[in-house]
């Protein structure tokens, strides 16, 4: 904690502080389950589930690439393997860039509560 805060929280009541502890920094696990409340939770839920059949596609495709017999099957089996790891990534980084909005619009809420208390 820097000065500023420490003035800050110097500066808020007791009810204030109470507060805005609620809405104090979360941890990861906090973070990646807040991805599933709010509007675009169903959307979450259906990413989640769109991954877990991208990965299980992977895995598939990475069994079929091991057991063929011709030098083109196996290529085409790596290709579809390697796409849908692929898209396993840029799911993963859509749900890290939603943990990340969550948490910045938890801080301008943050903000607002203290201007809002302040201007009293």
């Amino acid at each position: 904690m820097d000065d500023l805060d420490r003035k800050i929280e110097e500066a808020l009541s007791a009810e204030d502080r109470e507060l805005l502890d609620g809405f104090g920094e979360q941890g990861l696990f906090a973070q990646l389950f807040g991805i599933y409340d709010g509007k675009l939770g169903a959307i979450a839920m259906f990413a989640t589930l769109i991954t877990f059949i991208l990965f299980g596609g992977a895995v598939y495709c990475g069994w079929k690439f091991f057991a063929a017999s011709e030098a083109l099957d196996a290529a085409r089996w790596a290709a579809g393997g390697i796409m849908g790891m692929v898209m396993v990534g840029f799911m993963k980084i859509w749900f890290w860039m939603r943990m990340e909005s969550n948490r910045i619009l938890r801080e301008v809420k943050r903000l607002e509560l203290q201007i809002a208390r302040t201007a009293k």
